[in-house]
């Protein structure tokens, strides 16, 4: 267990071979998730959400200024359905992989392994294509020359839907760590900031679904950074928390002109899960 350790050396600090066996990390976890369709800009925040970590130590792992344990890698296998073995094999054709099965009009979520690159694949046969985001299987006839894989296995499934996905500000660290458990309990994708500038830097290459935002983090009010996820994604669910209109600690009319100038929705702490998670399914539900 110590071929990617997380703990530490003096090899770590500066000797060639650990930073090796990070880069090898990288390469491995890197392939996964490309041949599984998840592209570049998410996998960091995706991975922070898998592993429990921050966004930042997520993106350190990322780029290898971070060391992986095997458990980890592990982890991160079984999420895309893969053995540790299949993950550090770096060989795309031994692990399965999501995708989607295009017959005429019908779309159907299916798992299959892919085998290597075919130039004349057999007229009636189905092949794989990566779209670059996600990987299609069609009819060889419809296949573009020179981008189609042979399906070595093909799993038909039923339609899995992707998890929405929701972004948590508030710099109270157990606030947010309990809401994004809340939601994860609940079916979304919940991923915690406790800095204002962490999420406006995450939500420049990562798409949110829905926003749950503290309305004074620090001292500072977050209305900038309200109006600028809004301008980005004018149909997501913004709520905004606090828990200072009551003490006089904040300006319950700036309040009310941000909920109707930036169609947010108001909940006051402290938190009740019942009634924030049914704001946002109704949210998601209500046509934007």
């Amino acid at each position: 267990m110590e071929d990617f350790q997380d703990t530490p050396t003096s090899a770590e600090v500066g000797e060639p071979e650990a930073d090796g066996e990070r880069s090898l990390a990288v390469k491995c976890v890197r392939a996964l998730m490309e041949r599984h369709g998840l592209p570049k800009y998410r996998q960091s925040a995706w991975l922070a959400d898998a592993l429990g970590l921050s966004y930042s130590q997520a993106h350190r792992r990322m780029t290898g200024a971070s060391s992986w344990t095997l458990e980890d890698l592990e982890k991160v296998g079984a999420r895309f359905g893969e053995s540790l073995g299949q993950v550090v094999s770096l060989d795309a054709g031994r692990g399965s992989v999501r995708g989607i099965m295009s017959i005429g009009a019908a779309r159907l979520a299916c798992r299959l392994w892919v085998g290597e690159p075919v130039s004349q694949p057999r007229p009636h046969s189905l092949v794989a294509v990566n779209t670059g985001s996600a990987w299609t299987v069609l009819p060889a006839g419809e296949a573009s020359e020179g981008v189609a894989h042979r399906i070595e296995r093909l799993e038909a499934k039923p339609d899995e839907s992707e998890a929405r996905v929701i972004a948590v500000l508030d710099d109270d660290q157990d606030v947010t760590n309990s809401i994004c458990a809340q939601f994860q309990a609940n079916g979304y994708e919940a991923r915690p900031f406790y800095k204002a500038a962490d999420l406006a830097s995450s939500a420049r290459s990562q798409r949110y679904d829905g926003f749950v935002i503290d309305w004074i983090v620090g001292e500072t009010s977050t209305l900038k950074l309200i109006a600028a996820l809004r301008e980005n994604a004018p149909a997501a669910p913004i709520v905004v928390l606090t828990g200072q209109v009551l003490m006089g600690a904040v300006d319950e009319t700036e309040i009310a002109r941000a909920v109707k100038t930036y169609g947010l929705s108001f909940s006051e702490k402290p938190v009740r899960m019942s009634i924030l998670s049914a704001t946002m399914a109704l949210a998601f539900a209500t046509p934007g």
